[in-house]
């Protein structure tokens, strides 16, 4: 019996049978080539979430008109016949696997730069700066519109010749087309401005061109209920705009909301409640006869197939689920939801899109590396290794050499796993960190991985065990402050706070330290009615945290009345007191009844060190390695595996 028999229940867009309700959201992922074809990169992503059970697929935005309608680089392009076989290529891949496969067709209008469109002026339909992006853009005439237009109607032809089953109108978010909709960015005097009816004469105008040239493409529009910002598009004008959009040929209405000018709300950081948005699309329901696409961290399965059930919406998108399991859909649909990687929320995904850089994901690191994620079976029985450590590179690297054919222990001195998981889960909103140590240690069980727990790893292992090969993944130790009484009771360890081995409520604490970790203990402590302040040397607190999530805490530090003391550093202390200079040599003294020392983690090598001596080959991974974080732990646990099997290789050939 099917666990969850509405989730997976086919379903209809215009003619077209969906085998599921899931649906992949367009994410961009920076895989294509610089001139915007499709590469096998781009290929080998969509396949894998094809074969792990999406019901429609929805290719990233692709540009109708390069260079100035792009958002970044590494975009697919779709406005010429010369990228139809890449995408013939692409569609096939996807719809080999029993997905339905729609592709995006984007026009970045003002949110995008100059350095991205070669120089050339961003286009609106006024000319009113984006405020994240600051770049005054070109107010486009009526040909211009007209010509744009066409561009997209072009586009829909190409992706019905490439193979698609439909195409999706990106409305939302800002772009072009939202730019027309929304009051906030049209200002417009002449057709396409000042009325509803006038702002979304474009949209309207271009499904109905598309119906008319391609009537066998299924058109979705991706439209914004909501922008979330002064001024905007609001729900009651979006809803006439959904009603508008069915009656000249939209086949679904896929609901979203949010620009770059709203600050969380399109790609939301951790603290957003799981379907928060899903009322939106409700109130579409209520207005429409075509099916309705809903989502916005939906994480839960329990929650999607009540959403489909009690008919909020029709189809569910999940984006950032799909890069942390590609196989989401196919586990669920067994039953198997607890062998679902999970997504934590940590927006390093769209992070690397805000630099540039092609799409990873810190839980998996297959995501966008598919083309090495199977691996040759090594010689199981006569290859041993021992991973010492079990934070998230150590048993990382245990499950990816077990799945090698490599025989595995892992080690770990403490009694229970996770190594510093076990203390980024517990400040507010890193909820999810503790469900991916979970996730990792259930499957380090199920696997053929030997785990030996409380028990360090000493010389005497390596001949008792036979080990061909250690992997030193011991983690990292907290720095320490010279000058300051380390012996104190009253000055902690983040692990001291977040432990709770001191409880402190109602008291006057300081924490030295302003990077991510010291905001997130702050976080903690303010919501134990504790009064903080955070001392940092820099200018700017969490520094290197992906830019959403940093100003999502950062909010909550500055509503919870956090003081900070930024180019700042101690000096001394004596008891319930810092002694503190400023970057202009100015002395104070500060009263307090704790300090949290946060000023970092280095690398934590002895055991490395004295196993050099002893011949033994030996690999250095995770914060042992280097300090970073969960994604370079588990992106190296996993690459650890193919220098070990090469050794195997070498030392006993393969099965």
């Amino acid at each position: 019996m099917i666990k969850y028999p509405n989730l997976f229940k086919p379903g209809y867009i215009g003619n077209y049978l969906i085998l599921n309700r899931l649906v992949m959201a367009p994410m961009a992922t920076g895989y294509a080539s610089s001139h915007g074809e499709v590469t096998d990169n781009n290929i080998d992503y969509y396949e894998s979430r094809a074969r792990g059970g999406a019901g429609l697929i929805i290719v990233e935005a692709a540009c109708v008109d390069s260079p100035v309608g792009r958002e970044g680089f590494g975009q697919i392009y779709i406005d010429h016949p010369r990228y139809i076989p890449g995408l013939s290529r692409l569609a096939t891949a996807i719809k080999s696997h029993g997905s339905r496969a729609f592709i995006q067709l984007f026009h970045a209008g003002r949110q995008t730069s100059t350095m991205v469109t070669e120089c050339n002026s961003p286009v609106a339909p006024s000319p009113l700066a984006c405020p994240f992006m600051r770049e005054k853009p070109r107010q486009l005439t009526a040909e211009e519109i007209d010509i744009i237009r066409a561009r997209f109607v072009s586009a829909a032809t190409i992706a019905s010749m490439a193979g698609f089953d439909g195409i999706e109108l990106h409305a939302a978010h800002g772009y072009l087309i939202n730019q027309f909709l929304s009051p906030n960015t049209n200002q417009r005097n002449d057709e396409f401005g000042g009325s509803l009816d006038n702002r979304m004469q474009l949209l309207l105008q271009i499904i109905k061109d598309i119906k008319h040239f391609q009537p066998e493409l299924a058109i979705s529009v991706r439209l914004n209920i909501d922008d979330f910002v002064p001024d905007g598009l609001q729900t009651e004008e979006s809803l006439i705009i959904c009603q508008k959009a069915e009656a000249n040929g939209a086949d679904i209405i896929h609901c979203s909301c949010g620009t770059y000018a709203s600050g969380l709300t399109s790609i939301e950081p951790a603290s957003y409640e799981e379907g928060w948005r899903v009322y939106l699309a409700e109130k579409v329901k209520q207005v429409v006869n075509i099916p309705v696409i809903t989502g916005g961290i939906i994480r839960n399965p329990v929650m999607a197939e009540k959403i489909i059930e009690s008919g909020q919406a029709d189809f569910v998108f999940l984006g950032r689920p799909w890069l942390a399991d590609s196989e989401w859909a196919l586990k669920v649909s067994r039953g198997d939801e607890r062998d679902v990687r999970p997504c934590i929320m940590c927006n390093e995904c769209i992070g690397n899109n805000f630099k540039g850089l092609p799409t990873h994901c810190t839980v998996n690191p297959t995501t966008g590396r598919e083309h090495r994620a199977v691996r040759q079976k090594e010689s199981s029985s006569q290859f041993r290794v021992a991973v010492v450590g079990s934070g998230p590179a150590g048993m990382q690297a245990a499950l990816a050499l077990n799945d090698a054919g490599i025989a595995v222990t892992l080690w770990e001195q403490k009694p229970q796993p996770g190594g510093m998981m076990n203390i980024a889960c517990i400040p507010p909103n890193k909820h999810r960190i503790k469900d991916f140590r979970d996730y990792l240690y259930r499957q380090i069980l199920q696997s053929g991985v030997e785990m030996v727990l409380g028990h360090a790893f000493v010389p005497k292992m390596l001949n008792d065990h036979h080990f061909d090969h250690v992997v030193m993944a011991t983690g990292s130790v907290p720095k320490t402050i010279s000058g300051l009484e380390t012996d104190s009771k009253f000055i902690l360890s983040i692990e001291d706070v977040l432990e709770e081995l001191v409880v402190i409520k109602g008291q006057s604490v300081a924490v030295i330290g302003g990077g991510a970790n010291g905001c997130e203990v702050a976080h903690f402590l303010l919501e134990r009615d504790n009064q903080v302040t955070v001392i940092e040397q820099q200018n700017k607190l969490a520094a290197n945290l992906e830019k959403k999530t940093r100003r999502d805490l950062l909010d909550h530090l500055q509503s919870a009345g956090v003081t900070t003391l930024m180019q700042s550093r101690v000096t001394g202390s004596n008891p319930h007191q810092l002694l503190v200079e400023d970057s202009q040599g100015g002395r104070g003294i500060l009263p307090v009844d704790f300090t949290v020392i946060a000023v970092g983690y280095e690398s934590q090598r002895s055991l490395f060190q004295s196993f050099q001596n002893y011949g033994v080959s030996l690999s250095v991974i995770g914060d042992a390695w280097q300090i970073g974080g969960i994604r370079q732990a588990i992106l190296q646990g996993w690459q650890v595996t193919d220098q070990i099997a090469l050794l195997a290789r070498k030392k006993y050939g393969t099965n």
